[in-house]
């Protein structure tokens, strides 16, 4: 638990609010605010996701680009995509991957584009079609470790790629940088649950670097993606513990996640609060009543997009991870 003093809450507000001010009223690309959106599950960034997938589904021919088929993958992680909106996002896919990743010798600049890359990654996995999958990776391998080693590429930057190639496998075996500049970034991207918990303490550790990087750096400084990943890990943070306040130590906040979308909220209530509070994710997807209602919401049970969505509704309600479970129940016997 991440806990600060008084001084130190009254410097966090500040830069919560700069940094908001940063996401929400200057704004960024139409792919940025997507990115935005989707680290934070918030309405407020300029644009929310799904209005943005809305946009981008209906584009078609040319007009598919490289960040169309990003927004359609961050849109896709966070279950918002539709029967036909996810048609749109593997067409897109196969037409991303069909393209040169280098021309007269140059890489070509979606190469370098980490938020876009990550989007891609995503909806790839998402849709989990292996023909698919397999010809993204083969793209993937023409150019994302040059990308990745490139001079130019910055740290927050690497670990955006990093993410996308653990999402499909970890075929490049790109490491995710691990300075104390990007803890905001890990921090972030776990919150989204696209890494995983490293070694024990280093996520406190991060978490307490993070509060550190947002006093002392101006939002202004950073880069609109940069800043987005910044507020998403300093809200990640806040949600996990209060400030210490005229030495009560302190006060009880509920974990909170990101805000569910209309799918997830469907199956949350299909499902219930005394299934998730009592039984695994496992579990929970071999219940007989539970495997109609999944897959009526396009969710195979035991499928990674189902175990997202299980998992997006306990951290959002509150309720215990499905590991906590296990170890309850281990300690009663």
């Amino acid at each position: 638990m991440v806990l600060v003093n008084t001084t130190s809450e009254f410097l966090l507000a500040d830069a919560r609010e700069a940094l908001r001010r940063r996401v929400v009223d200057v704004g960024g690309t139409e792919l940025g605010r997507a990115f935005s959106a989707w680290l934070l599950g918030d309405t407020a960034t300029s644009g929310g996701l799904a209005s943005l997938v809305s946009d981008a589904a209906t584009r078609e021919g040319a007009m598919q680009d490289f960040p169309t088929v990003a927004i359609l993958g961050f849109g896709a992680h966070a279950g918002l995509l539709g029967a036909d909106q996810v048609e749109a996002l593997k067409k897109g896919l196969r037409r991303q991957a069909g393209r040169e990743a280098v021309i007269d010798g140059l890489p070509v600049a979606f190469c370098s584009d980490a938020v876009g890359i990550l989007g891609i990654a995503l909806g790839t996995k998402t849709v989990a079609d292996t023909e698919l999958t397999d010809l993204v990776l083969k793209w993937f391998s023409k150019f994302l470790k040059n990308s990745y080693d490139a001079e130019r590429t910055e740290d927050w930057q690497r670990c955006l790629f990093a993410a996308g190639d653990r999402q499909l496998g970890s075929a490049l075996k790109l490491s995710i940088p691990n300075s104390p500049a990007t803890a905001d970034v890990r921090v972030a991207l776990l919150a989204r649950n696209v890494i995983e918990v490293g070694e024990d303490g280093v996520a406190e550790r991060d978490g307490h670097q993070t509060l550190t990087l947002a006093v002392r750096e101006l939002p202004n400084d950073l880069s609109y993606e940069r800043a987005a990943l910044r507020l998403a890990a300093v809200e990640s943070v806040v949600r996990a513990a209060v400030p210490v306040v005229g030495g009560k130590g302190p006060a009880s906040v509920p974990k909170g996640g990101q805000p569910l979308s209309d799918r997830d909220v469907r199956v949350h209530d299909a499902i219930g609060r005394e299934r998730f509070c009592s039984l695994t994710n496992a579990e929970i997807m071999k219940d007989t009543n539970v495997k109609k209602p999944l897959r009526a919401e396009g969710l195979e049970p035991g499928g990674d997009a189902a175990k997202r969505c299980l998992d997006r509704i306990r951290n959002a309600k509150s309720y215990p991870l499905s590991r906590e479970v296990s170890k309850k129940r281990a300690s009663r016997n």
